[in-house]
């Protein structure tokens, strides 16, 4: 019995405990302070901020009422301006094409074939050209190592103008026409013709009668050049004559020449 009463005494004061701990949850101020009424002034504080915030959004959205035709006004009058602008650039475009169209109706017009005018044209590399000639190959030494022996853009314009000085009246390297605003240059370690690169063996053809242009090519300054070149530095060359030589015309852009007028001086 006395076991019984002892358990029986221990639940009772932890149910007791429980009971305490729920009722003292809350700290004494929390009743005070809630048990407290809104004072007036909160209540007009409250009033008054949901006035503003509810003035606020009613202006807000008149404003945008009000604005929207505004931009609508604005985006068709951008939208105008556009297409407009788009319509004057479409007619300046076919007026160029038209002036283009032009000027190669009276070029072609101004031009009269004839026995000298077809040498003029040949020479200026505007057609291309069939004939007799001379095909020279020209390439580095054999021996990488060697000094001086890289075949140079030197080499070929030196080659080049010793053909034209031996009477050639057209003259193509690797299959590129020369006119008179051609350029031979190197670019690095690449020797470029018109601008576009040449891979050795370069082969330099010209028109002309196949037997002076040899001769007088290799009794020439150029051909004199070439053989001292190749016997002191290795490099490599070869000349023959062909029946069969044929050429394409320059590019436009080598064959047009932009220049200003001269202005004269009025001091």
């Amino acid at each position: 019995m006395s076991e019984r009463s002892g358990t029986g005494s221990s639940v009772q004061e932890a149910e007791s405990i429980l009971e305490r701990l729920a009722a003292t949850a809350l700290d004494d101020d929390y009743y005070v302070v809630h048990d407290d009424p809104p004072r007036p002034t909160a209540k007009l504080l409250t009033g008054v901020a949901a006035a503003v915030f509810g003035l606020l959004l009613t202006v807000a959205a008149v404003q945008t009422r009000v604005d929207r035709p505004a931009t609508e006004v604005e985006r068709d009058a951008l939208i105008e301006n556009i297409r407009l602008r788009q319509d004057l650039v479409d007619n300046r475009q076919e007026t160029v094409v038209g002036l283009q169209e032009e000027i190669a109706d009276l070029q072609a017009a101004s031009v009269v074939d004839g026995p000298g005018t077809l040498a003029l044209r040949a020479a200026a590399g505007a057609v291309p050209v069939v004939g007799g000639g001379v095909e020279l190959t020209v390439e580095s030494s054999s021996n990488e190592d060697r000094p001086g022996g890289r075949l140079t853009d030197t080499d070929l314009q030196l080659v080049v103008n010793g053909l034209w000085l031996a009477g050639a009246e057209a003259v193509a390297v690797d299959g590129h026409r020369l006119a008179s605003t051609s350029a031979i240059r190197s670019a690095g370690e690449a020797i470029t013709v018109n601008y576009r690169s040449v891979t050795e063996p370069v082969v330099i053809t010209a028109i002309g009668d196949e037997d002076v242009l040899q001769n007088q090519w290799e009794q020439g300054p150029s051909g004199r050049y070439l053989a001292a070149r190749a016997e002191a530095d290795g490099i490599r060359f070869a000349v023959r004559g062909s029946d069969d030589v044929e050429m394409a015309a320059a590019p436009e852009a080598r064959l047009s020449i932009s220049a200003e007028p001269l202005r004269r001086s009025t001091s």
